[in-house]
């Protein structure tokens, strides 16, 4: 049975909810995407615990944690997973991230570097400066009022709703991960996309300021192109280069519709710091 237990960090007068397996084992933290929390990692986390003290933290504005205030701005997720670090006196975390969840944690190994042994990105929100270069501010302002728009409804909607929703337009999910998904979106706050910014700093700034091992995890339906994910890999300047591994058959959930061949590309990189 998958035990948790959970509870708060204060981080910067924001409270932070968290879930932890626990046990003296090395310590890997889970950040989920825009609209999910902590918990939608369960089923990963259900195989890792066996090995790993995995910590799933609920970020700002999603699941029990604190909602949006007026001066939020995405690197706010960042500095508060740090916070819960050093609070809960973790150390030498490696750290996962999809999404949005993957934005926090490269802002985590830029900016706080002796924080992470290792990090791994699950499609982050990387395209190609082509194809930002390309888009004026009207179209910017378009694409994030769609965004919105696909997002701010879910409260209107019943836990049931939401499960038959997601069953229909997600056929190769799990029924674990229909019901996680469900439940997160009825404790998302809306007011996260007020302060929306896409594409900023670009990964081509962020890249090459990344010292520790990382791993890019993408799809051939996802956000990051082959194109983007090569681009990437060369500009990387660490001394053990970012590796790039992509996995067939998915869309930007792809620890969701690729599971075992997710899973299995996670295990064969985390081996490399730890035996099993």
């Amino acid at each position: 049975m998958f035990e948790y237990t959970q509870g708060f960090v204060k981080v910067n007068h924001i409270n932070i909810h968290y879930y932890r397996t626990g046990g003296s084992k090395p310590p890997i933290i889970l950040l989920h995407g825009a609209t999910d929390n902590g918990l939608c990692w369960t089923p990963v986390a259900e195989l890792l615990t066996e090995q790993y003290d995995v910590i799933m933290p609920d970020a700002q504005g999603h699941g029990l944690s604190e909602r949006i205030d007026p001066d939020f701005t995405f690197i706010n997720h960042a500095h508060q997973v740090v916070g819960l670090v050093q609070k809960l006196d973790i150390t030498d975390p490696i750290i996962m991230g999809h999404s949005m969840g993957a934005g926090a944690t490269i802002n985590i190994a830029v900016n706080y570097p002796d924080i992470p042994k290792a990090i791994i990105l699950v499609d982050p929100a990387w395209r190609s400066h082509e194809s930002i270069e390309s888009m004026d501010e009207d179209e910017r302002a378009k694409q994030r009022e769609a965004f919105m728009k696909a997002h701010v409804g879910f409260s209107s909607r019943t836990r049931e709703e939401l499960i038959a929703e997601c069953r229909e337009t997600n056929p190769l999910w799990s029924e674990a991960d229909i019901i996680l998904w469900a439940e997160s979106k009825l404790q998302f706050d809306p007011a996260l996309f007020s302060s929306m910014q896409i594409d900023h700093p670009s990964y081509t700034e962020l890249v090459p300021k990344i010292t520790c091992p990382t791993l890019l995890i993408t799809s051939d339906g996802g956000i990051v192109t082959a194109e983007t994910a090569r681009h990437a890999s060369s500009l990387s300047k660490a001394e053990r280069p970012l590796q790039w591994v992509e996995i067939k058959g998915a869309g930007h959930n792809i620890h969701r519709e690729q599971f075992k061949t997710f899973y299995d590309t996670l295990n064969k990189f985390l081996g490399d710091f730890y035996l099993h």
